[in-house]
């Protein structure tokens, strides 16, 4: 049974709401001009989707490895049989620049140890980075995905934290930091092992930060947010973003009803903007 990618699309048009000027201040009550954390939140959100994508690629459903090799990157599995645990996969990108097939270029070392296979409950990967860099920001971080098993539905359900994130902006030098603690359930499609497109994910959790502008913020999901991978975008949900500085002015952005459209709404002070998510 072939392993089908966890395409987690979490990026979530953050980059959108950047677009939103708010005017009007008054002096004795500041509203945000800009949520520029947003973009950054994006930024390292985008990245570490990205890094467990590539793990995926030498992972398989049926608790085997796949042989070691992934594109213009080179991996090595270690120890390589099916019965030794915990396993350590390395994959190296090299010292310049490897467009994937996402499109996104990739430079360094991702290295990720499993604890057993990757559909039995409570098995951990621990993925650390070495001079690694995502279309030229230099990442850093642990990410840890855990299994916990199947819910109440019987869907998968894997918790993935990300502690101690930076994000080093490619020509400024500037960086931001992240945190997240997210769960995402696999809801729909997991029965059509040849088949992606059909495959449904349900996200929740929370993320926060410093912005590379040194602007504190987080983020909370209030209803699951829907990522059908046969969409380019996230159909379903919302999430609140709140800036340290505006605790009074949380922005709540909303992807409607299940509808594969590109269209979302942002609220801030009773005031709905319409979006679309390119």
């Amino acid at each position: 049974m072939k392993f089908k990618t966890i395409q987690l699309f979490t990026t979530i048009a953050f980059i959108a709401i950047t677009s939103l000027v708010y005017t009007g201040c008054k002096k004795e009550d500041p509203k945000p001009k800009n949520a520029n954390a947003a973009a950054d939140n994006s930024n390292a959100e985008s990245a570490f989707a990205g890094i467990w994508k590539q793990i995926s690629t030498v992972t398989d459903s049926s608790n085997a490895l796949r042989s070691p090799a992934t594109g213009c990157a080179s991996a090595s599995i270690t120890p390589f049989d099916l019965v030794t645990w915990p396993k350590t996969v390395t994959i190296n990108f090299g010292t310049t620049n490897c467009m994937g097939s996402d499109g996104n270029n990739r430079r360094g070392i991702i290295t990720a140890v499993f604890t057993g296979p990757y559909l039995d409950s409570g098995s951990v990967i621990t993925v650390t980075l070495s001079n690694y860099y995502h279309n030229d920001y230099y990442i850093q971080g642990t990410q840890t995905i855990t299994n916990k098993g199947n819910n109440a539905a019987g869907h998968l359900v894997f918790n993935v934290v990300v502690s101690g994130a930076t994000v080093t902006h490619p020509t400024d030098g500037r960086s931001s930091s992240w945190n997240t603690n997210q769960d995402r359930e696999f809801y729909a499609g997991y029965t059509t092992n040849f088949n992606i497109f059909d495959d449904v994910y349900l996200i929740r959790g929370s993320a926060n930060g410093v912005s590379m502008e040194g602007e504190s913020y987080s983020i909370v999901t209030n209803s699951d947010l829907q990522v059908n991978v046969g969409c380019h975008w996230i159909v379903k949900g919302n999430f609140t973003l709140t800036l340290a500085s505006y605790p009074t002015y949380p922005i709540v952005f909303d992807y409607g009803t299940g509808v594969c459209d590109g269209n979302a709404t942002a609220v801030l002070d009773g005031t709905t903007y319409n979006i679309y998510m390119y």
